[in-house]
């Protein structure tokens, strides 16, 4: 498949009060034409900054990794000039925030804030931008969208919010998707048809989704790939079907074991002990493995690569070349 986006090898640190915290360390991922990849973790694994990362949006205290790279369309965005990222940002790249309600300026009509992302991007006029704004709003499923053009954001729910954000993204035709937390402080019925309007916009404009989520039942009808990520790496990648078949790190095991079965109501939900530590104190050798129910000696004091786990699979995890080392659950 065809790689539209190819990270490699990002980094990022922040210098802190109490020394640097490295959020993202060596993530290197593909986002393949008309797929869907979930990148899955607690919150502070680093989901959201390698997310901000690929649009250069992070604050000027962060540190990019040297080596890093990030290729879209045969340039690498950690290199391009002011013009050209900006015609890649929104044009190229979209991406969709966390809490509509907060990401909408309060003081202008959704239309119009809509309708301002057409005209920084295309050399149109005012009547050309508010007929797109209006275009995409019904797109994504806004009923009465000449009437809602004129709304306030205080003004709509927060599913409507959430698809005038999608709208505001798709309105320059991107070719890539950057969903992060779509349905965070939505309700469940919400949350649903976000993601189903999620997959209908994918396969009727051919977009290539990355979906930033915590949970992992929410991504398994929508992703076609997960990543995973811990301790500000990705700790296993490999197909939906085959992490829900049968996880190869301890930490995903640990996500899924916390998902409730409704198959199998009567199972007792696991809970992964402890907490993501700070981004300034990860421990030394694997950095799950003081949470980790099949950790030894080796974990504490040699931090384990990505290797192959199988077929089209990748894992960090001494457990691969130790299997014999797993306890049985």
């Amino acid at each position: 498949m065809t790689a539209v986006l190819s990270v490699r090898d990002l980094g990022v640190t922040f210098d802190t009060p109490r020394g640097p915290a490295r959020a993202v360390d060596g993530v290197s991922f593909d986002l393949h034409a008309g797929e869907t990849l979930a990148l899955v973790g607690e919150s502070g694994c680093g989901k959201t900054v390698t997310a901000l990362s690929i649009l250069r949006l992070l604050p000027d205290a962060a540190r990019v990794a040297p080596g890093a790279s990030i290729t879209y369309a045969g340039a690498d965005i950690l290199k391009l000039e002011a013009e050209p990222l900006r015609q890649v940002r929104g044009a190229g790249i979209a991406m969709v925030f966390q809490e509509p309600m907060t990401s909408l300026n309060p003081v202008l009509s959704v239309g119009w804030q809509i309708a301002e992302t057409v005209l920084a991007h295309k050399s149109v006029g005012r009547a050309t931008a508010d007929a797109r704004a209006i275009e995409v709003m019904k797109l994504v499923g806004i009923a009465d969208a000449e009437d809602r053009y004129r709304a306030y954001p205080h003004q709509l729910s927060g599913g409507l919010c959430q698809r005038v954000m999608i709208a505001m993204a798709l309105a320059c035709e991107p070719k890539v998707l950057i969903a992060d937390e779509p349905t965070t402080a939505l309700d469940v019925t919400i949350q649903a048809q976000i993601l189903e309007l999620l997959v209908d916009l994918k396969r009727r404009l051919g977009l290539s989704v990355l979906l930033i989520s915590h949970d992992l039942a929410l991504v398994s009808g929508v992703a076609d790939r997960i990543a995973v990520m811990y301790g500000g790496h990705i700790v296993e990648e490999a197909a939906t079907a085959d992490v829900f078949a049968k996880p190869v790190h301890p930490y995903t095991e640990g996500l899924l074991g916390a998902v409730p079965r409704i198959d199998r109501p009567e199972l007792r939900l696991a809970a992964i002990p402890g907490n993501v530590p700070p981004a300034t104190e990860w421990p030394a050798g694997c950095r799950f493995h003081p949470r980790c129910a099949h950790a030894w000696d080796r974990c504490s004091t040699g931090e384990p690569g990505l290797v192959a786990a199988g077929a089209n699979r990748t894992a960090r995890c001494w457990l691969i070349e130790e299997p014999g080392r797993r306890k049985s659950s």
